[in-house]
């Protein structure tokens, strides 16, 4: 499916409509807002006029209070015009049955459809983030290909739910607040990221491509496993994690030393150039190492049953 006429919004009844997987689809006719029924969406997509006929708007959005379970939103570096409807409109706040939501500043997901690297299309994006402020009861959030600042809604210490975040190719995003309920935190290819707060539910952080960071948080008890790739700034990782069984480190030039985890089961390391030390692992039972030309000592491991 590539497109969605605009006698979809004649549908008045329509309760669902199933969209999760149509990846080929770009273009979606003006009048979803009209169908007031929907439960079910799953994939909304911001549309430019082809022709006559005019692309569906975030402002359809508004209506559609019975929403409910996931829904993703994409094309949001579409047209000015959709962003300028959208900017003084609360769209999503009070849709309390939506308990996923996925914000792309690109089509499908993954790949942006414009560079939008001035500073008039990072306002215009502030802009329509803003007016998506989320339900406060929202579960799972995932924010790609976003070249602005962070929302003022992020700040919002009242998402206690939100137990899974994802944010991908956020370029100015500088910070990552605590938040209690948070057991998923995953961050990829953000280079303005300097400080990830601590969060002491999560039990696992993924972290890619930051180059800012310098620092990972050192409360989290609760973590038990640690992917870190790509990381050039990063000098150190916090020793005595008691609960991290899993730990894999890929790229990250900044790292000289591995040392106190008393807890940790499985460690790989790879193509880390100045990492000179693994030391305090008593529980390890499989170790990789790749490409740490400079590593010079590791510690006793009784209990190591892998080694590559």
């Amino acid at each position: 499916i590539e497109e969605l006429p605009k006698e979809m919004g004649e549908l008045c009844n329509l309760r669902f409509l199933g969209l999760k997987w149509t990846w080929e689809l770009k273009f979606i006719a003006e009048g979803l807002g009209k169908l007031t029924n929907f439960r079910t969406l799953h994939r909304f997509v911001v549309c430019d006029d082809e022709g006559d006929t005019k692309g569906c708007n975030i402002r359809e959005l508004k209506d559609l209070n019975k929403l409910q379970g996931e829904l993703s939103i994409q094309g949001l570096e579409g047209t000015r015009k959709a962003i300028d409807c959208a900017r003084n409109a609360q769209l999503l706040k009070e849709k309390y049955g939506i308990i996923s939501l996925e914000f792309y500043f690109g089509i499908t997901g993954g790949v942006s459809a414009q560079s939008g690297t001035s500073e008039q299309s990072n306002d215009e994006q502030s802009g329509a983030l803003e007016a998506l402020e989320p339900p406060l009861g929202l579960e799972c959030l995932e924010i790609g290909d976003y070249k602005a600042k962070m929302p003022v809604w992020h700040l919002n210490t009242e998402y206690t739910n939100l137990h899974s975040l994802k944010l991908e190719r956020c370029h100015l995003w500088e910070k990552l607040r605590s938040i209690t309920a948070l057991e998923l935190p995953n961050v990829i290819n953000c280079p303005a990221l300097c400080e990830i707060a601590s969060t002491p539910a999560s039990e696992s952080l993924k972290v890619e491509e930051c180059c800012s960071l310098e620092q990972l948080p050192h409360h989290m008890p609760a973590l038990k496993w640690l992917d870190v790739a790509l990381c050039d700034s990063l000098e150190q990782l916090p020793d005595h994690r008691p609960a991290l069984k899993s730990l894999m480190v890929w790229a990250c030039d900044g790292l000289k030393a591995l040392v106190n985890m008393p807890a940790l089961e499985s460690l790989e390391v790879s193509y880390c150039d100045c990492i000179e030390h693994l030391h305090d692992m008593p529980a390890l039972k499989s170790l990789m190492v790749r490409k740490c030309d400079r590593l010079k000592t590791l510690a006793d491991m009784p209990t190591l049953e892998s080694l590559e």
